[in-house]
């Protein structure tokens, strides 16, 4: 079940960043992948460093809405890394600099 919300979140954030990309005239492909890679890395940094370090035994041996809960708050913090990443990397490579005339 979460690992089809996973794949479901995925691919929403592979499509996002590839439609801003495009439409900020910047590579569309390596921005979408860059999506991916940053929840990706969202998703393993809260799993396995910040979950590990709290549940401590629990991590491995855990019932199952824990381990829902675990999968749940992973996913939405791999989400939130993807979207923080969108607005503070990706809009900003989009923008066009500031032409002054004199």
């Amino acid at each position: 079940m979460t690992a089809a919300l996973s794949v479901i979140v995925i691919l929403a954030i592979a499509v996002w960043f590839f439609q801003t990309a495009q439409r900020l005239g910047l590579p569309a492909v390596a921005w979408s992948i860059a999506g991916v890679i940053v929840y990706y890395g969202g998703f393993l940094f809260w799993m396995q460093v910040v979950l590990r370090s709290i549940l401590g035994q629990s991590f491995h041996t855990h019932g199952f809405w824990l381990g829902i809960g675990m999968d749940v708050s992973s996913i939405l913090v791999g989400a939130i890394c993807a979207a923080l990443f969108r607005y503070g990397v990706l809009m900003k490579k989009g923008r066009k600099p500031f032409e002054t005339s004199f």
